[in-house]
């Protein structure tokens, strides 16, 4: 029997997990109605500036061509879209805990890093720029669970979060659940960021979360068994597609490398994963015409308008 490359396989694979209107078997059940392009608009997209994480060395980030011992700060946006009377949220970067800590709070998981945040930058107080309170948000979309996306869950105690099924049950697996700042930095901690009986709506697949096409939540995986991403559609804007970490850098999504940190572990699939995802995002960018925003590089949001200013 003439046996098949591996690298064809993987290359039909990728092809097929790509196209924009195909979801990934294990997630069919799509709630998109034919992906159409004759969608409605949401009203404004804001920009939250969550702080930074400073790293001493860049080469888990960006790829493993990069020298080591280079320092980066890795952006924690977070985005608040308004579409009528509602508010949702997509992410809620780190803790706003993390004001509170001198120096920040540094992590164990990724070699060096530190997340940091003024008083200024908590979701809170950027909020209150907007008019609004956390009461007032209704929806939060999570791109996936690491606590640098998941932070200030529990400050929306009102909402309710657009999950993946299959992230969900990852994280709140063997009575897990995301945790914020240690007890060696926070007296009281660890915070669990995102309680076990927080409201949710768990996702199969795609979502169109007002059903009129302007706010979609596309199934990618990747970086996680669940990860999703956010394509927002704005009357004067177009369409903007919010990456979580299905990218982590531009320059990683333009040059196709995977970062150091796509380690395989029970999070991910890593090498075949990550490439698959990628694929998802330019076919997404490619159909929809859409622009893309990354969101842990802080030169992708230079220029950008932030909290209160907004899109539209």
């Amino acid at each position: 029997m003439k046996r098949v490359s591996g690298f064809i396989v993987a290359a039909a694979v990728i092809t097929l997990l790509a196209a924009p209107y195909v979801t990934r078997p294990i997630l069919a059940q799509s709630s998109v109605p034919a992906f159409s392009k004759t969608a409605g608009f949401a009203d404004q997209l804001y920009v939250l500036d969550g702080g930074v994480g400073r790293n001493l060395t860049s080469v888990n980030w960006l790829s493993m061509l990069v020298p080591p011992a280079t320092p980066i700060d890795i952006s924690t946006y977070a985005h608040l879209i308004k579409h009528g009377d509602t508010w949702m949220m997509f992410d809620t970067s780190t803790s706003d805990v993390i004001a509170t800590i001198p120096n920040g709070s540094p992590t164990s998981g990724v070699e060096g890093i530190r997340w940091m945040k003024t008083p200024g930058q908590t979701m809170t107080a950027q909020l209150k720029l907007v008019g609004i309170t956390p009461a007032d948000i209704k929806l939060i979309g999570i791109s996936h669970q690491h606590p640098d996306h998941t932070g200030n869950v529990s400050l929306f105690k009102n909402s309710t979060v657009l999950i993946q099924r299959l992230e969900y049950e990852q994280m709140m697996a063997a009575g897990r659940s995301p945790q914020g700042p240690s007890p060696m930095q926070v007296p009281g901690a660890p915070i669990t960021i995102f309680e076990r009986n927080h409201p949710v709506r768990l996702l199969d697949g795609d979502y169109d979360v007002f059903g009129d096409g302007s706010v979609l939540l596309f199934y990618v995986g990747g970086h996680t068994v669940g990860s999703m991403v956010c394509l927002v559609h704005l009357k004067n804007t177009g369409y903007v597609l919010l990456s979580g970490d299905a990218v982590h850098f531009r320059s990683n999504f333009d040059t196709r490398r995977i970062p150091r940190l796509e380690r395989a572990n029970d999070e991910n699939h890593w090498l075949w994963s990550v490439p698959i995802a990628f694929e998802r995002v330019a076919a997404l960018m490619s159909y929809y015409k859409a622009e893309l925003w990354v969101h842990h590089d802080t030169e992708d949001y230079k220029g950008r308008k932030f909290a209160p200013k907004y899109y539209e």
